[in-house]
């Protein structure tokens, strides 16, 4: 087909498979008789910087790595303006915008897709000056996916985030913020945790609401969870997450494509499961349709 492919590979991601899927992909595209690149990060940050000097230097850019390479190569291809098409190859421990999109695990399935592609138009977060691809969140359970060690998430999976999650139920956080939704309405109120999602899953597990996720409509899905005042509105919180429901006493939830967190003190934020920082305030747009992807 002699297309320009590059490849971005995070050799650390998941269970460690992605050596033997680039060698799968490599064969494929050459048999193609496509030119390939490839390219293994160094360091963290490193795919952002391959993923910034793209443009015009490929056709097609394929990220091998986790949700946070991912997030690295958009953060990059945000940057340019002769945006290259992406394919994700998913080789994290949870994967949650691959599992919404519904992308191939294997290399060889992945190379189908590429052969008999569907591109697709997905919207982008940005949070003040950096971007998402499923999450921005704040509050409890928040700083799991960073803070547990790639090890441990190596063996034991999405348990490993339970482990890690459990060290926190001694120590809720909360903060009085107020959220302006699209310049409109205003939601003032203490809460334990807050996210803004594009993504029909979070941490590997199915979000509230999850029917109203899609990642081409312009908006995303606001949800805002109160501060419980005893045990039982502490269990009855939890019901809701697992039947997927919004308790209207103790959450809000809302679709909105412009949304400002403003809080009393800086809140620690994680962005697509990495650190995002700590801001005050936190103003979210919703980029429509900015990157083209293959599915």
């Amino acid at each position: 087909m002699d297309r320009s492919i590059r490849i971005i590979m995070n050799p650390k991601a998941g269970k460690q498979t992605a050596k033997t899927a680039l060698f799968t992909l490599c064969d494929r595209f050459c048999a193609m008789q496509d030119t390939i690149q490839v390219y293994v990060t160094q360091y963290a940050g490193h795919a952002q910087k391959l993923a910034k000097t793209s443009e015009g230097c490929c056709d097609i850019l394929v990220c091998i790595g986790g949700d946070g390479t991912w997030n690295e190569v958009i953060s990059g291809i945000m940057e340019i303006d002769n945006k290259p098409v992406l394919a994700y190859l998913p080789s994290g421990t949870v994967n949650d915008f691959a599992a919404t999109l519904k992308l191939p695990k294997s290399a060889g399935k992945l190379m189908d897709t590429i052969a008999q592609y569907r591109p697709f138009s997905c919207d982008i977060g940005q949070f003040n000056n950096r971007y998402f691809t499923y999450v921005a969140a704040f509050g409890i359970f928040t700083e799991i996916s960073y803070s547990t060690p790639q090890s441990t998430k190596n063996s034991f999976g999405k348990i490993a985030y339970f482990l890690e999650g459990v060290k926190q139920l001694t120590n809720i956080p909360r903060y009085h913020v107020k959220a302006v939704i699209d310049q409109d309405e205003v939601i003032e109120d203490s809460c334990i945790f807050g996210c803004i999602t594009n993504s029909k899953f979070v941490a590997g597990f199915t979000a509230v609401n999850s029917e109203d996720a899609q990642l081409d409509d312009g908006q995303f899905e606001l949800l805002l969870i109160r501060v419980p005042n005893n045990p039982l509105d502490v269990q009855n919180i939890i019901a809701a997450l697992i039947k997927h429901e919004v308790n209207e006493t103790w959450m809000y939830f809302r679709k909105a494509c412009d949304i400002r967190i403003e809080a009393r003190e800086q809140i620690p934020w994680t962005l697509d499961g990495e650190d995002g920082g700590s801001t005050a305030l936190a103003h979210i747009l919703n980029k429509n349709r900015a990157v083209t992807i293959l599915v």
